[in-house]
C-alpha cells in the first residue's frame, strides 16, 4: 500500500537539522567564524535558459567537476565556473551537505506518524522541531497529520523519546513508529531528479 500526502507546513527541514555532536562552546565558535551573509538581493531574479541548464545538471549530479560540467554543457571550464558562481551569488543555487546520521553517532533512524488534535498541531510541531533528535517535522494531509523523522543513538532511545517527549502532549491522539532500515538516497526530489 502506498500513501501520498501534501506537506501543509514545515516545522523543520532536513537542511535545518544538525547532529548534536558539538558542545555549545564549539558550536558558538564555529558559528562566529561563518562568512557573513551577502547583502539583500532583488525580490525576483529570472533564470535564463542557460542558468536552467546549469542548475538542472547540478541537480542531477551535485558532485560534477567544473571541467565535466563545461563539457556536458558545451562551455569552457572558466565559463562554467562563472555561471555557477553567478547562481550562488544571486542565491539561485544553494549548497548543502547531507551527512548519513550514522557517521555522526546517530545510526538509528525512525519515522513517527502522529494523529494530533488540530488545536495542538502547532504546539507539538514546534516542540518536536526544537528536539535535537528530530531531523525533520511537517504537518501533512491524511489520517496522521504530523510526521517527524528521528536520528537516535540506540533503538532504546526511541522508547525514551516516545515516552518522555511525546507522552507529555495531551493533543496526541494516535502514534505510529517505524524504524528505517535502509536509505537509498538522501535529500528531496525535484521533478524526478534527486538533489
Amino acid at each position: 500500500m502506498l500513501d501520498a500526502h501534501i506537506v501543509l507546513r514545515h516545522f523543520k527541514t532536513e537542511a535545518q537539522w544538525h547532529a548534536p555532536v558539538l558542545t555549545e562552546e564549539e558550536e558558538r565558535r564555529l558559528r562566529a567564524s561563518v562568512v557573513q551573509p551577502l547583502p539583500s538581493l532583488a525580490d525576483r531574479c529570472e533564470l535564463t535558459p542557460t542558468d536552467e541548464r546549469v542548475a538542472k545538471s547540478l541537480i542531477g549530479n551535485a558532485r560534477i567537476s567544473l571541467t565535466d560540467l563545461a563539457r556536458e554543457l558545451g562551455f569552457s571550464t572558466a565559463t562554467a565556473g562563472r555561471r555557477v558562481a553567478a547562481l550562488l551569488e544571486r542565491r539561485m543555487l544553494h549548497l548543502r551537505t547531507v551527512v548519513a546520521p550514522a557517521l555522526v553517532g546517530r545510526p538509528v533512524e525512525a519515522r513517527i506518524r502522529l494523529k494530533v488534535h488540530p488545536a495542538g498541531i502547532e504546539t507539538v510541531g514546534e516542540t518536536l522541531a526544537a528536539c535535537p533528535e528530530v531531523r525533520c517535522c511537517a504537518a501533512v494531509t491524511g489520517r496522521h497529520n504530523l510526521l517527524a523523522d528521528l536520528c537516535l543513538e540506540h533503538e532504546t532511545s526511541l522508547y525514551g523519546f516516545v515516552v518522555d517527549q511525546l507522552g507529555s502532549f495531551p493533543h496526541i491522539l494516535e502514534l505510529d513508529t517505524e524504524i528505517v532500515t535502509h536509505t537509498y538516497k538522501r535529500g528531496p526530489v525535484l521533478n524526478g531528479a534527486p538533489q
